[in-house]
C-alpha cells in the first residue's frame, strides 16, 4: 500500500502540478521555429513552435536520422542540430460536412532523466503531433494536441468553430489539460489566419516538450521578439525511408510485438508503473500515426484499454464524438 501511494504521488506530480503560463511574460533564452513557407495551405497553417530554455540540446526539434552501425545496420536517433517538421493532410467527413486535418509532427532526442522534477515520460526519440482541423471555408476551427505515444491529449477550439461543437459544459476562457493551463478558445476575431498574416503559435514546456500554451502572433513580432531558426517542411511519409540511396530505413518498427513504434522509443517509468494497471507493456512508447492495419498499432488516446478502438486518434470523427465534440 505504501509503495502505491508513492508511485501515484510520483505521477501526480509530473502530470498534474503546474503553474499558469502567462502568454506575455519574457522566455529565456527561447527560439521560434518558422517553418520555410510555400503557397500551399498545409504550409501556411503550419505552426510556430517556441521551445523554452533553447540552450539545452533536448529541447531542440530535431530530424530523425540514421547512423551506421555493426555490420552495417543503421540506427536511428533525432538529430538536434538540424530541424524538421513532417506535414501530412487528411480529408473526414462529419454529418455530409468534409473537414480537412493538416497533421504536423516533431521530434526530439530525448525527455531526460529527471527525478526532482518527475519526468514519467523519460525516453528516447520523443515527439508530439498537432491537427490543424480546417472547415469548408478554411477557417481553422479545432486544434488538437498530442504526444506521440497518444499521451496528453489537448483541444484548443477557435473562434470559427460553432458553439453546438463543443462538449458540454466547456470553459471558454481556460481549461486544464494535465496540470497545463491552456485556453479554452482561440479567437480569432473574424478573421480568417492566412490573410491577417498571423501564425499560431505554441509553447512547449523545457525537459517534457509539453504544451504549455497556445495563441496568435504576428509574424512581424515573431520576428522582433524571438531569435528564429528555419525549419524544413517533410512530407510524413519520409520517416518510413531515412538514410541515403537504397540504404535506408523506417523511424518505425516494421514487424516483431513493437511494429509500429519509434524505434528506440522506451519509457521505463511508464513501463514500470503504468503498464500492468492500463495493460499495455508498451504504453508511453512513441509510435506511428495511422491505420492499425498497416502500422500494426492503434493510436489510442485513453487509458481505458476497453476504449481503445473508440479513442483511435487516427478515426478522426469516432475519436472527436469519443471526447465529446459534435462536427
Amino acid at each position: 500500500m505504501k509503495w502505491l501511494l508513492i508511485i501515484l504521488l510520483l505521477i501526480g506530480h509530473s502530470g498534474c502540478i503546474s503553474t499558469k503560463y502567462i502568454p506575455d511574460e519574457p522566455i529565456e533564452p527561447a527560439i521560434a521555429y518558422l517553418p520555410q513557407v510555400d503557397q500551399s495551405d498545409i504550409s501556411q497553417f503550419t505552426p510556430v513552435f517556441l521551445v523554452e530554455n533553447s540552450n539545452l540540446q533536448y529541447n531542440l526539434i530535431g530530424t530523425p536520422s540514421t547512423i551506421v552501425g555493426d555490420s552495417n545496420a543503421l540506427s536511428v536517433f533525432v538529430d538536434p542540430d538540424i530541424s524538421s517538421i513532417y506535414v501530412q493532410e487528411l480529408l473526414f467527413k462529419a454529418n455530409s460536412t468534409t473537414f480537412k486535418n493538416y497533421i504536423y509532427r516533431i521530434h526530439f532526442e530525448k525527455v531526460p532523466f529527471s527525478l526532482i522534477p518527475f519526468y514519467l515520460t523519460t525516453g528516447r526519440n520523443v515527439g508530439l503531433i498537432v491537427v490543424i482541423t480546417i472547415d469548408e471555408e478554411n477557417n481553422p476551427v479545432l486544434i488538437t494536441t498530442v504526444h506521440t505515444c497518444g499521451c496528453y491529449l489537448g483541444f484548443v477550439p477557435t473562434s470559427f468553430l460553432h458553439e453546438d461543437s463543443f462538449p458540454e459544459g466547456w470553459n471558454f476562457k481556460t481549461q486544464r489539460v494535465y496540470g497545463k493551463i491552456l485556453p479554452g478558445l482561440l479567437d480569432f476575431h473574424g478573421v480568417v489566419q492566412a490573410e491577417a498574416n498571423s501564425k499560431i503559435v505554441i509553447l512547449l514546456e523545457s525537459g517534457t516538450h509539453r504544451v504549455k500554451w497556445i495563441k496568435t502572433e504576428q509574424l512581424e513580432d515573431i520576428k522582433a521578439e524571438y531569435q528564429i531558426l528555419p525549419a524544413h517542411i517533410i512530407p510524413m511519409d519520409e520517416l518510413k525511408s531515412l538514410g541515403q540511396n537504397e540504404n535506408t530505413t523506417s523511424f518505425f518498427e516494421t514487424s516483431g510485438p513493437r511494429k509500429g513504434h519509434v524505434k528506440g522509443s522506451y519509457k521505463p517509468f511508464e513501463k514500470i508503473l503504468m503498464s500492468w494497471w492500463a495493460m499495455d507493456i508498451y504504453v508511453g512508447e512513441d509510435k506511428d500515426y495511422g491505420p492499425r492495419e498497416e502500422t500494426g498499432t492503434i493510436f489510442y488516446t485513453s487509458l481505458k484499454f476497453w476504449d481503445r478502438k473508440k479513442s483511435d486518434m487516427w478515426n478522426f470523427n469516432e475519436f472527436l464524438s469519443y471526447w465529446g465534440w459534435t462536427f
